[in-house]
């Protein structure tokens, strides 16, 4: 008799524990859709500009490394042949990978 109640109330503790859960993850859900998911193209956006200025700030830092004067020909040159470098890698990368 003792076994059965105490069957029954586990099966009880369970059901209940197994309701809970269901309702954090349709909370979690409701909350991703309504919160998280509308900013997710924002954040892309964000960090791909901090991204493009890393890079920049990269290769200005190369060419500089050559002892290369802002502003000069030489200088701009360097960054669009480092900019076409870094494109060809990438595409390289890519295509390797997919």
């Amino acid at each position: 008799m003792k076994s059965s109640k105490t069957r029954e109330i586990v099966n009880r503790a369970h059901d209940h524990l197994e309701i809970v859960l269901w309702a954090i993850l349709l909370s979690f859900v409701i909350y991703f859709f309504v919160f998280i998911f509308p900013n997710v193209s924002e954040t892309q956006a964000q960090r791909e500009i901090i991204r493009v200025q890393e890079i920049a700030a990269e290769n200005e830092a190369f060419c500089e490394k050559l002892d290369l004067k802002r502003g000069t020909s030489k200088y701009n040159q360097c960054l669009l042949d480092i900019g076409q470098f870094r494109l060809n890698a990438e595409k390289r990368v890519i295509d390797f990978v997919y």
